[in-house]
């Protein structure tokens, strides 16, 4: 179960929120909560209760005199409160961070009553699911017909997506926004190892074509559409026909392939007022970022290595967890059609490429690697703003133009440039004049002057367009994982699974 966060410390700041949010209550009595019908403690009773452990989403938090944070259910049944005076506390505020949440809405507005086993016939409990709520799940199952099993976090039992001849039932709650365009590659999946024909309609009984795919083939599909039988129905985007997701009386036929390619970014500067600086570039359609690319759960991206010139630039650190840098943002880039072996041994060979001594600011660095690695992904280039900063360096660069030229309001003597620039990155972060540089300072005062030099240096980015260059050495990033060939060639070759 994700972390609580105690409420007595802010409710009192609270006035009213329209975000929704999600809540859990458990006042640790085993006894229900009984809604109210308005924000008070004493407020008329509804017929509607919650059970210890239920998490609820909520659509307005409201402070009365009485000093208690009252939530308003977002599903219309009422209001309970944050606690109660006398008890303690009744409900806590639930941090969804990588929780499971589904929601319950067959549409005849009749409670689901939760099964003690995974199964449609088994036996009821003395719970149920109440139409709009939202529930936690701790572990989904598949069944026969295509149904996918669903246990409550909170214990209370089993749950199921769908019932045959009846339809859906629970749908997955808090669709992320990669999930919002769902992944358009499916894979076949049926246990009998044998082919599956090809139809020419979007029906199991139509028609069959010549064409046919065999067990664990992946096909891309260029529309979706839900039978009157509950079957979702395929279209192949080649033309050939319709294929289905499951068959009843048979079992899943075929499922989703989710290879999900998310590209975090984060601003190289640090300093509070650097990241000011940043973020006006970042409006302009610019900045000085940090890329890595997010697929099966691992994130990758490309740096120097102070060790020494004999080890691979590439390293893995958690989703959005790339110290040293600060966290901005992430962008979907859709689904790889790679499995995860195939992901893996393809940055794998990728490590053997892009070797830290190759590191270059302008021409081979952290975003270079993530705009290859999404290509390679099959998953297109990464957008231009985080690519266009280093681009107009590169090409100022190219054209054997200094970059006192660029920067001549700030820097006026070319021979001084240099110094110059590292003496603004180290003030952008309040070191000493008089402290040695660091790595990431030139980047950092490059950033400060193309904000000083506003004019000139818009004009040259508008005039090209290029990948972004920022110095994402390991000094820069002292607590990510590393992962060298040189210094642990067992561990790198297991992590990336990119064999001898």
């Amino acid at each position: 179960m994700s972390a609580m966060m105690p409420l007595s410390s802010i409710a009192s700041s609270v006035a009213v929120s329209g975000k929704e949010s999600l809540w859990r209550y458990d006042a640790g009595d085993e006894e229900p909560l009984v809604i109210r019908a308005e924000p008070a403690v004493d407020g008329q009773r509804t017929e509607s209760a919650l059970l210890p452990g239920t998490i609820f989403l909520v659509r307005e938090e409201k402070v009365e005199e009485d000093g208690i944070l009252y939530l308003r259910l977002a599903d219309g049944r009422g209001w309970v409160f944050d606690r109660k005076p006398g008890v303690g506390t009744m409900c806590e505020r639930h941090l969804e961070h990588e929780a499971n949440f589904w929601r319950y809405d067959a549409g005849d507005g009749q409670p689901l009553i939760l099964r003690k086993a995974p199964r449609l016939d088994g036996e009821r409990t003395d719970r149920a699911l109440q139409p709009g709520e939202v529930f936690a799940v701790a572990r989904e199952q598949d069944g026969p017909d295509g149904v996918t099993f669903l246990r409550l976090a909170d214990g209370r039992g089993w749950a199921f997506d769908r019932k045959p001849g009846l339809g859906f039932m629970c749908e997955r709650h808090g669709v992320s926004e990669v999930d919002k365009v769902p992944s358009p590659y499916w894979r076949y999946v049926a246990k009998d190892n044998m082919p599956i024909f090809v139809r020419k309609a979007p029906d199991i009984d139509a028609p069959r074509t010549q064409e046919h795919l065999q067990p664990g083939e992946l096909f891309f599909v260029s529309e979706e559409q839900r039978g009157a039988d509950g079957v979702l129905y395929l279209k192949l985007a080649d033309g050939s026909g319709w294929l289905f997701d499951t068959k009843p009386g048979v079992g899943a036929m075929c499922k989703r392939h989710k290879a999900p390619v998310i590209l975090h970014i984060y601003d190289v500067p640090s300093d509070p007022t650097a990241l000011r600086i940043n973020g006006m570039l970042r409006a302009l359609g610019t900045g000085a970022f940090h890329a890595g690319v997010e697929v099966y759960g691992l994130e990758f991206s490309f740096g120097a290595n102070q060790e020494g010139e004999g080890g691979t630039g590439v390293f893995t650190c958690p989703p959005k967890g790339c110290e040293g840098h600060t966290y901005r943002e992430s962008l979907s880039m859709g689904h790889s059609p790679m499995t995860e072996d195939e992901a893996r041994a393809m940055i794998g060979r990728m490590s053997k490429a892009w070797l830290a001594k190759d590191y270059d600011i302008l021409r081979k660095n952290c975003c270079h690697f993530s705009d290859s690695c999404c290509e390679k992904l099959q998953v297109g280039n990464i957008p231009s703003w985080v690519r266009n900063l280093s681009g107009a360096g590169r090409v100022l660069d190219d054209r054997r133009a200094s970059f006192s030229e660029a920067l001549a309001p700030v820097v006026a003597d070319a021979k001084d440039m240099l110094a110059a620039v590292l003496a603004r990155g180290k003030a952008a972060r309040g070191s000493d004049p008089s402290e040695d540089w660091r790595h990431g300072d030139f980047t950092l005062g490059l950033v400060s002057a193309a904000a000083a030099a506003a004019g000139q240096v818009a004009a040259t980015i508008d005039s090209t367009v290029g990948v972004p260059q920022v110095n994402c050495s390991t000094s820069a990033n002292p607590g990510r994982r590393e992962v060298t060939s040189a210094q642990h060639p067992q561990k790198f070759l297991k992590q990336l699974d990119c064999g001898a």
